[in-house]
């Protein structure tokens, strides 16, 4: 994904903040590009890197305060909305073919801008969901986001799903971007 976004942006230099062996990586991969610079710089003294549970409260304690607000003063709205009217995509990955299946010496590549739709199942629950102003399913890659939603219930049975979003009425886009941020409301 790093090495799509440098060849998309034509980055003429790229900056590797404290990774050695990112640094390392991306100048071997690049060395063969001569108008990319690899530049690797030093963390300052004072930047302390914070644990895996620490970066997890701060995420948990931003997506509060995305639909609650800073100091709790925000109301956001539970909507409920059927399976139909909802189109969900998954952007890069898929699956990959086998080593076998490939030309001697290819090696297996996911392509970082495949959209994948998916299907309405049990592992939306929980997760927080981009809404894509795309009016077509080719256009969300290079449409803006409005916003995010929560999924907060999905029924089978009546083929609905809950939702929290931080105002009320329709979602502004029927595509939504699914990412792996999962958040429980404490």
């Amino acid at each position: 994904l790093l090495l799509h976004a440098i060849e998309t942006l034509n980055a003429s230099v790229v900056l590797v903040l404290g990774q050695e062996k990112l640094w390392s990586m991306l100048r071997d991969v690049l060395k063969t590009k001569p108008n990319v610079d690899v530049v690797k710089l030093q963390k300052s003294g004072g930047v302390v890197s914070r644990n895996a549970k620490v970066r997890q409260k701060s995420r948990a304690l931003r997506i509060r305060e995305y639909f609650y607000g800073i100091a709790n003063d925000l109301s956001p709205h539970s909507n409920i909305v059927d399976f139909s009217d909802l189109c969900i995509y998954r952007v890069g990955g898929g699956p990959q073919a086998p080593r076998s299946a490939l030309p001697a010496g290819a090696e297996p590549s996911a392509d970082p801008t495949r959209l994948t739709a998916l299907n309405v199942n049990q592992d939306l629950l929980h997760l927080v969901l981009a809404v894509s102003y795309a009016k077509e399913p080719e256009e969300i890659l290079s449409s803006n986001v409005a916003g995010f939603i929560w999924i907060t219930d999905i029924n089978f049975e009546s083929k609905k799903v809950t939702y929290l979003a931080p105002s009320a009425g329709n979602l502004p886009g029927k595509y939504l971007v699914l990412g792996s941020l999962t958040w429980y409301e404490p």
